[in-house]
C-alpha cells in the first residue's frame, strides 16, 4: 500500500470525486483530500486544492465544473444540471419555461447555496435531499445543522427556513440573510419564520415569481410583519437566476485572467 506522502494531489482529488459518485463539492474535497494526501502543517490545504482543481478543469481536463463549487469526472452524466444548461447557452427564459414548480423551488435553493458559499458565508438549508447540479442540497450547504445561536424554541421554527447565510466572523455563526422560496404559497409561513429573527441583525428575502409581488406587498404591511418591513425584500425568481448566470460568467472570466499560485 502506498504511503500518503507518495500520493499526488491530483490522485487524491480524483479519489475523493470518485468516492462521492463522480461528483464532489468543495466542502467534500476540503474535508477528504487531506485524509488521503499527507500535507505539512504550514500548507494552506484549501488553497492548494483550488489551484489543482483549476489545472484539472482548465488544462488537463481530468475534471469538469458542475457548479460554482462542484466538480465532476469528465464522463459523468448530470441530470437536470442548471450549471451545464447555462454553459451550453440556454437562456433564462428557456430554462424557467421547462421547469416544474417543485423543481424550480429546489433550483432556487441550490443557486442560493452556491452563491452563499462563494460569497464567503456559511450556508444552511432545510431541504437536504433535493438534487441540484448533481448533488443533494445538504451536501452543497456548508452546515449540516442550524447553529445554536438562540433558544431551542426559536431554532425549531427558524430551521424550516429554506436557505440561510450565516456570518463566519463571530465565534457563534449568526444569521445575516434568510431566503424563503414562495412558488405556490402565500408568504404567511415565511414571514412568520422571519419575524422570529426580528431582534437579530438579519435581512429577509422572499423569492417568488414576479406576479406575486402585489400579494407580498399586502402581507408585509399587516401587523406584526410591518415591524420588519424595511428588512424584508421581495426578489423575483428571474432575479436569482440572473445573479447565478453572472456569477458563472464572472468566475470563468476570473480564471482566465487571474493566475493564483
Amino acid at each position: 500500500m502506498r504511503k500518503r506522502s507518495e500520493i499526488s494531489w491530483e490522485e487524491a482529488i480524483l479519489k475523493v470525486v470518485e468516492d462521492h459518485g463522480g461528483v464532489a463539492t468543495l466542502k467534500e474535497l476540503y474535508q477528504d483530500v487531506p485524509k488521503i494526501r499527507k500535507t505539512t502543517s504550514s500548507s494552506d490545504v484549501n488553497h492548494v486544492i483550488r489551484a489543482y482543481l483549476r489545472r484539472m478543469t482548465r488544462i488537463s481536463g481530468k475534471l469538469k465544473r458542475a457548479g460554482l463549487g462542484i466538480y465532476a469526472l469528465p464522463d459523468k452524466k448530470l441530470k437536470d444540471s442548471l450549471f451545464n444548461d447555462i454553459q451550453r447557452g440556454k437562456t433564462k427564459k428557456e430554462i424557467l419555461r421547462g421547469l416544474k414548480r417543485e423543481s424550480l423551488h429546489y433550483y432556487v435553493e441550490g443557486i442560493l447555496l452556491e452563491l452563499g458559499n462563494i460569497y464567503g458565508y456559511l450556508t444552511y438549508t432545510a431541504d437536504h435531499s433535493a438534487l441540484f447540479n448533481g448533488k443533494p442540497l445538504g451536501e452543497i450547504a456548508t452546515l449540516e445543522r442550524i447553529p445554536e445561536f438562540t433558544s431551542k424554541q426559536l431554532l425549531d421554527i427558524i430551521k424550516e427556513i429554506d436557505v440561510i447565510w450565516f456570518s463566519k466572523r463571530s465565534s457563534i455563526p449568526m444569521p445575516k440573510h434568510t431566503f424563503d422560496v414562495e412558488i405556490t404559497t402565500d408568504f404567511s409561513k415565511a414571514l412568520f419564520r422571519a419575524f422570529q429573527l426580528k431582534d437579530f441583525r438579519t435581512n429577509f428575502y422572499m423569492i417568488a415569481p414576479k406576479n406575486k409581488y402585489n400579494q407580498f406587498q399586502k402581507k408585509i404591511t399587516v401587523e406584526p410583519y410591518s415591524e420588519i418591513k424595511d428588512r424584508v425584500f421581495f426578489r423575483s425568481v428571474e432575479d436569482i437566476f440572473s445573479l447565478y448566470e453572472h456569477a458563472i460568467k464572472h468566475h470563468e472570466l476570473k480564471e482566465k485572467i487571474i493566475v493564483e499560485t
